[in-house]
């Protein structure tokens, strides 16, 4: 099984779009794939109780649970939202998750916050920050980017500052399970989790 873990200290850069849209994702791709909501605010959970569809599932997981129920169960991917700031239990869980994803929008207030979260995941295996609610053609974002690739590795799949997010949500639904260029960014983004995670890719499969 393997934890891929939605971490910043910033509240409100999109920690719980990227990891229901990573976990809508994977679950269409054949992965069985279920969430744990680790932020008392619940907006992962309030999502899920929204949902009609049986997958992605919602699992009660704390940070030192032990994972072997979950493996019994035949569970490949734990897709974890945390909350902001610095909870004491955060270094452990980073320690054991197999990649972490870094949610940044490109603004002078999140750049900022950029340095110290890269050093606190200097010991991580497989961590990136991922651009998200990125504005269309803003030359914010090149800076972002070159600014972020200079303390660690960034994703090259952008979430795009996207009406289809939200109201996808209302619905208890991901973007991905749409059409459009939201769609596209989130199968993107799955895409990398996999690179991230050194899945081997489906021509490797077959092999």
């Amino acid at each position: 099984m393997r934890i891929i873990v939605l971490h910043t200290p910033k509240g409100g850069s999109g920690k719980s779009t990227l990891a229901r849209e990573l976990a809508v994702a994977a679950t269409l791709a054949g992965r069985h794939v279920a969430m744990a909501d680790l932020d008392p605010q619940g907006t992962t959970t309030g999502w899920y109780r929204r949902r009609t569809a049986p997958a992605p599932a919602l699992v009660a997981f704390q940070p030192t649970d032990d994972t072997a129920q979950l493996e019994a169960a035949g569970l490949e991917w734990l897709v974890i939202d945390t909350p902001p700031g610095a909870p004491p239990w955060i270094g452990d869980l980073l320690g054991r998750a197999d990649a972490v994803l870094v949610p940044v929008r490109p603004t002078p207030d999140d750049l900022l916050a950029a340095a110290p979260i890269a050093r606190g995941l200097a010991r991580c295996p497989a961590w990136a920050f991922v651009l998200s609610q990125v504005p269309p053609r803003s030359r914010l974002t090149e800076g972002a980017v070159r600014q972020l690739a200079a303390l660690g590795r960034v994703a090259p799949a952008q979430i795009g500052f996207r009406a289809d997010f939200p109201s996808a949500a209302i619905e208890g639904k991901a973007a991905v399970e749409f059409t459009g260029k939201a769609a596209d960014e989130a199968r993107d983004l799955f895409a990398y989790a996999r690179q991230l995670l050194q899945e081997p890719t489906d021509d490797q499969t077959e092999g």
